[in-house]
């Protein structure tokens, strides 16, 4: 086994990765729209993985405002893998499905998981 895969394992174990996006259009006239997501990846000692998603969205305009918030939460488990001689985290969720993503410690507080830079925070 690659120790790279191990160290991985030690830089992920009890931490939670985070990632935050957002996109708005405003008009003139006060009216317009919000988009926000979050992502949040929590990502056990003992291998079991919280995923949480959660987005708003709103849209207001002519005096109406209507907002709408949506809250997704996938329990599983987590292991890092190596294949084609790339590491990745390894997300299997109890509805059996499962996922691959290509991971690199970029630094303190860092991790990339595909083509996206996450925020790496210890579990409190």
């Amino acid at each position: 086994m690659n120790p790279s895969v191990n160290q991985m394992k030690a830089v992920l174990s009890n931490r939670v990765l985070r990632l935050e996006k957002a996109n708005s259009d405003r008009d003139y006239s006060g009216g317009g729209w919000y988009e926000e997501t979050k992502y949040a990846l929590f990502l056990y000692p003992d291998f079991s993985v919280l995923y949480i998603l959660e987005s708003f969205s709103s849209v207001s305009g002519g005096g109406l405002y209507l907002p709408n918030k949506n809250v997704q939460e996938y329990k599983g488990t987590w292991n890092v893998c190596e294949e084609n001689q790339k590491i990745c985290l390894h997300l299997t969720f109890e509805d059996n499905s499962s996922q691959k993503i290509e991971t690199e410690n970029l630094g303190y507080g860092i991790q990339k998981l595909g083509d996206q830079v996450w925020n790496r925070y210890l579990i409190s």
